[in-house]
């Protein structure tokens, strides 16, 4: 009985501790606003008109 206590506990935190580290991640991501790594500047692209759906 006291094994399966465990094993239940130890899912019970392993889960808990997986969501903070989610939320906690995910937090910083809406504050941070890429200061540390900003996006490449790619500039601006062409567009060739080209859907790449051909015979249709």
């Amino acid at each position: 009985m006291t094994r399966k206590r465990d094993r239940i506990w130890t899912a019970i935190i392993a889960t808990r501790q997986w969501f903070n580290k989610l939320f906690t991640s995910e937090a910083d991501a809406l504050v941070d606003n890429f200061s540390n790594n900003p996006p490449p500047d790619i500039g601006t692209q062409p567009y060739s008109g080209d859907d790449n759906e051909k015979d249709e």
